[in-house]
């Protein structure tokens, strides 16, 4: 898989988890990611992939914070509607992503 999309589903999937209740900011997404991925993005993994997913209409952006817009919650909720793990819920979710690329 592009190294790049992997990246944005990394951090898309954050914000899915992060902002069920209310939207996300930087450091919540980063600490989602963490705990998903054992790895903290940088900030340029988080501002390119929130530079994608908001042009391509995925997120909303709320003052300094974010989550899903409808489109969004449609992805996320196709890509995550069986029991499955969080890694294969984003590897679903890169598959998607590279499919409307």
């Amino acid at each position: 898989m592009n190294n790049d999309f992997n990246i944005i589903s990394w951090i898309f999937l954050s914000i899915a988890m992060g902002s069920e209740t209310e939207p996300i900011n930087f450091d919540g997404i980063s600490l989602i990611a963490d705990g998903i991925n054992h790895s903290v993005p940088n900030q340029k993994e988080i501002n390119s992939s929130i530079s994608y997913l908001l042009k391509n209409n995925l997120i909303i952006k709320n003052g300094k914070k974010y989550s899903l817009s409808e489109n969004g919650k449609t992805i996320y909720l196709k890509s995550s509607n069986k029991n499955i793990s969080i890694l294969k819920i984003r590897d679903n979710i890169e598959t998607i992503l590279l499919s409307i690329k």
